[in-house]
């Protein structure tokens, strides 16, 4: 866990703010009783989680894709080559919103925008260390090259600046 007591206050501050100004619909399904508190994301959201972000086209089409995200200091980050289309259309609005959806049980909404950041800047540190560490066990050392790559070729990261974000947690139902 990175985050900072101040780091899980402004999460817990961004979830409440949230849920206070939802719709009745959304209320309807995100009840009190299911609610993740920003610790419980924390918890339940530890090294790479796969996210549907979701992006504006050049003619307000929505595009949505699955990306590898990670949840770093009470934030979600993303990372996207610098002549991928997605990059292209976050360089040209911001706008962004992200799903975690690892199961019928919990879920996590996040609408906001971007800072995009190249990947050796020392503001990325942070995902690039989560990407090494989530990588390199799998991959072998020879994916921490990889990285490096990454800084040279322009890829970029993004870290999603919230301003709405919604998470729940229902128990399974037992048959």
């Amino acid at each position: 866990m990175l985050e900072t007591p101040d780091e899980v206050a402004a999460l817990q501050t961004l979830l409440d703010r949230s849920i206070a100004s939802a719709g009745p619909h959304l209320r309807e399904i995100f009840t009190d009783d299911v609610l993740m508190s920003a610790s419980e994301v924390i918890e339940r959201m530890p090294g790479m989680q796969l996210l549907t972000v979701a992006t504006v086209s050049r003619d307000g089409r929505p595009i949505a894709g699955a990306v590898d995200g990670y949840l770093l200091h009470g934030e979600l980050w993303f990372s996207s080559g610098a002549k991928a289309v997605r990059t292209a259309q976050l360089r040209r609005n911001p706008a962004v919103s992200a799903t975690w959806l690892p199961d019928e049980t919990t879920q996590l909404i996040v609408h906001g925008e971007v800072e995009i950041m190249p990947f050796g800047d020392a503001r990325a540190a942070p995902m690039r260390q989560a990407m090494i560490d989530h990588y390199v066990p799998i991959e072998g050392p020879e994916w921490a090259r990889f990285i490096d790559e990454l800084v040279d070729d322009g890829s970029v990261a993004f870290r999603i600046a919230a301003r709405k974000a919604f998470a729940y947690h229902r128990a399974r139902a037992v048959p």
